[in-house]
């Protein structure tokens, strides 16, 4: 007992000395977030962290200049959550207080680059900032509860008559429902998925008369992105045509696919670029081996250049450019570092630093990251991350498997990820799997997914702990499991299922008790939200026995590995129930656990010394754990 006793306390007293500052610089707000062109390339908006304020900066791209915009402090309970431009003289910057709401502040900026707000607007949000037409944006206002959208002109002083019930432009067959605008802020699509059906409607510019061109279940997906008017055509991220999400084309006159723009054999189209001055479709995005990759079909392309997955040299992506791609905004990232933002001079060639996400981590050796291919048990294979401690000479190293939330329709990638490098800093390698239900894969991988909570998805991830546990440098005697939401539940049924595998496992906001989804009162009272729980999940009157059987919280008399739970009192999608139910059984056998309750936090983190008091204590309970095991097989 001395031994473990003397072993626990070296432990504890080596992670509290080395603690302190990496909490601290792993998990604080980023320096500079996003810059954003003006459509002439003159001006430069980006948010800032000066003197403990989050401050949004209005620069010259000479960078002979900058003035502050606004501020608030990092403990204010208003937050900037978004800017953009709206035309050549105007910005906007939207701020948001979970009290009081939203709004929309507007700002003018004169040929002596000083900055004027011209309007304050309560509960909107910006739409679209409509660059093709200069001085006039797209507003969204919540109105008795509907949303409604407004065509907004900035040079008219009488902002709120612009926001009369009669100028509402969202009018339509679905005015709740998602929209698509042409060029010049005109809806020409309205489409809805409602009680487990999509329907689709467009309208040309010429005709007041809305056309349904799609009513289909919407299990087949079908996201409009543009409308063609003059070829009738709509361009649609579906997956109908090779079972891979493309972008496709659809006659909304013969309602039928007529081909494809971009498809990719045998893995998703993951995003669409489209151009913010007229919004054509310039590009697409993908993912090959963990790493995004940007493809431009004009002469962007010449500014991004991916590893594709190697992880051998930085990826370059373009995030922002004016008008005629004289500048424009690149952000540098590895799969080992956090992101930089440049300028980039067409003109000059030359490309000047306008800021780093996390220069503090600089002083870090930080890790890297391999694809790890592994076969599950029905011969499906599982494509991972690993990533391992910069000592390339470390040996017996222990793992942490960090399997995603979700599980449906998410997935884990190899950039930066500061929950990721934190453990790797540690010491830790730490796996992130890509289990069936992870999108990127196709729609076959992802709808295989469902129905299979505690079942082939967690073989899949141990398919991936095996493949790496069988490694040279990893330590198979000391694995265990952290996960947030569904990573959370896959943490705990891990536990049971497989505690000749795992030493230890940590559930953060983690389901406990899969029929408690079903009696939520958000849940019960909508439709739609039920349908979705009973397709993902399976119908409670059909299979009450299973949902029970891969409940963890009705399984924890088999429970014989150590696990940590922890749980965010204002967690509206996994509700504090769950943790507090699995409280009581754990009580009730008299079974070991460590718990963390937070009182005010989310589903995640809306503070950050929540996520540095919850990591430093996970990393010491996985610490314990190991000696514990360590110990237990000696004896």
């Amino acid at each position: 007992m001395k031994l473990i006793k003397c072993i626990l306390i070296a432990l504890s007293f080596f992670s509290m000395t080395v603690a302190a500052s990496l909490e601290d610089d792993f998990f604080r707000n980023p320096d500079v977030v996003a810059p954003k062109l003006s459509p002439q390339g003159q001006h430069l908006l980006y948010k800032k962290l000066v003197d403990n304020n989050y401050t949004v900066i209005l620069a010259g791209t000479d960078f002979s200049w900058d003035t502050k915009v606004i501020s608030f402090s990092q403990q204010s309970r208003r937050s900037i959550s978004d800017f953009g431009w709206l035309g050549k003289e105007y910005f906007s910057v939207t701020t948001f207080d979970r009290h009081s709401g939203i709004q929309l502040l507007i700002y003018k900026v004169d040929a002596a680059n000083s900055v004027t707000q011209v309007a304050l607007l309560k509960q909107t949000y910006l739409f679209d900032p409509l660059l093709a037409v200069d001085d006039i944006f797209i507003a969204q206002r919540y109105k008795n509860g509907k949303a409604h959208l407004f065509t907004i002109n900035v040079t008219d002083d009488a902002f709120e008559a612009q926001f009369r019930s009669k100028k509402s432009i969202s009018i339509g067959p679905f005015p709740e429902g998602a929209w698509l605008l042409n060029p010049f802020g005109e809806p020409n699509v309205n489409f809805i998925s409602k009680g487990g059906v999509t329907e689709v409607h467009v309208k040309k510019a010429d005709s007041r008369k809305w056309q349904q061109v799609w009513r289909q279940d919407d299990q087949t997906k079908f996201i409009p992105v543009w409308f063609d008017d003059a070829k009738n055509e709509l361009l649609v991220l579906s997956e109908q045509q090779n079972g891979y999400q493309s972008l496709s084309r659809y006659d909304v006159q013969s309602k039928t696919f007529t081909g494809e723009v971009y498809s990719l054999p045998g893995r998703d189209i993951v995003g669409i670029i489209q151009n913010p001055y007229d919004s054509s479709i310039i590009g697409y995005t993908y993912m090959l081996g963990g790493v995004l990759v940007q493809n431009y079909d004009n002469k962007l392309s010449t500014y991004t250049g991916t590893s594709e997955g190697k992880g051998d040299k930085e990826d370059n992506y373009v995030i922002h450019f004016d008008q005629d791609y004289q500048k424009i905004v690149t952000i540098s990232q590895s799969i080992d570092s956090p992101s930089a933002y440049y300028l980039f001079d067409a003109e000059t060639g030359k490309s000047q630093l306008i800021g780093e996400e996390r220069p503090w981590l600089n002083q870090y050796s930080l890790g890297k990251s391999l694809v790890i291919k592994s076969t599950s048990s029905d011969g499906v294979e599982i494509e991972s991350y690993l990533t391992m401690p910069s000592n390339s000479a470390a040996k017996d190293v222990p793992l942490l498997v960090m399997p995603h939330g979700g599980p449906l329709g998410v997935n884990d990638t190899r950039h930066f990820s500061v929950d990721v490098h934190y453990f790797v800093q540690k010491g830790y390698a730490v796996l992130t799997p890509n289990y069936r239900g992870s999108s990127g894969f196709g729609k076959k991988f992802l709808n295989s997914g469902k129905r299979q909570w505690g079942r082939l998805i967690e073989d899949d991830i141990e398919s991936a702990v095996t493949k790496v546990i069988a490694r040279d440098d990893i330590d198979g005697q000391k694995v265990c499991l952290f996960g947030i939401s569904y990573g959370g539940y896959s943490a705990l049924i891990s536990a049971i299922r497989r505690p000749d595998l795992y030493k230890c496992a940590i559930s953060y906001a983690g389901v406990t008790d899969i029929p408690l989804l079903f009696s939520d009162h958000n849940i019960s009272e909508k439709d739609d939200s039920r349908r979705v729980l009973i397709d993902i999940l399976g119908d409670p009157n059909e299979s009450w026995d299973t949902l029970i059987e891969y409940s963890p919280v009705y399984r924890m008399n088999e429970l014989s590995i150590p696990i940590f739970i922890a749980q965010g009192g204002r967690d509206r999608v996994v509700d504090s129930e769950h943790y507090f139910r699995l409280k009581y059984v754990l009580d009730k056998l008299g079974k070991s656990y460590e718990s963390m309750f937070f009182e005010n936090e989310v589903h995640g983190f809306n503070y950050i010394i929540t996520q540095q008091a919850l990591y430093n204590s996970i990393d010491k309970f996985m610490q314990k754990s190991f000696a514990q095991s360590e110990i237990a097989s000696s004896l």
